[in-house]
């Protein structure tokens, strides 16, 4: 695993402030889950709920967030994800390690058996790297997700503003 650790200019806020700034953000957009209808994909006995994705600064990386269930008899793994709207997609995980916030890449995510998995703020995400110039809040865009034993599903992912809405 490789850890990402973002970096600020140093005429940026203080980290007391940029933290309590994330907090409130990631606060008001699990506030906005329940205001979006959720789109839904179905394939492979895998069903993609309540996807959106976070766009805060066009020129930034965006963050995807989705319910997935697995209605199977057997565990299937999340290894990748792909879209038109970025140029990369990665997983990550969100994690606190000795008082610090950090984003950490994951090469496959379990979905359990007759479970479910939840991407959302504070914990596991799809990191979109150089998200197209044109995505604005209320737009669907679509992601593929791959599993190891080579499935896939493609749904919508609701594009929303900072805020989650």
């Amino acid at each position: 695993m490789t850890a990402h650790r973002p970096t600020m200019p140093p005429s940026g806020p203080a980290p007391e402030r940029l933290v309590r700034l994330v907090a409130a953000l990631a606060a008001a957009a699990v506030a906005g889950l329940a205001a979006v209808p959720a789109a839904t994909a179905h394939e492979h006995d895998l069903e993609l709920a309540g996807a959106w994705l976070r766009v805060i600064i066009p020129s930034r990386p965006a963050a995807g967030y989705f319910t997935l269930r697995n209605e199977s008899d057997h565990t299937r793994t999340l290894v990748g994800a792909s879209s038109p709207a970025c140029g990369r997609v990665m997983l990550h995980l969100s994690e606190t390690v000795g008082g610090a916030d950090r984003m950490v890449m994951v090469k496959g995510v379990t979905v359990p058996a007759r479970g479910t998995l939840e991407f959302a703020p504070h914990g596991y995400h799809l990191m979109c790297m150089k998200p197209s110039a044109g995505l604005k809040p209320g737009q669907d865009v679509p992601f593929t997700l791959r599993f190891k034993d080579g499935a896939t599903v493609t749904g919508p992912f609701k594009v929303r503003g900072a805020t989650g809405r």
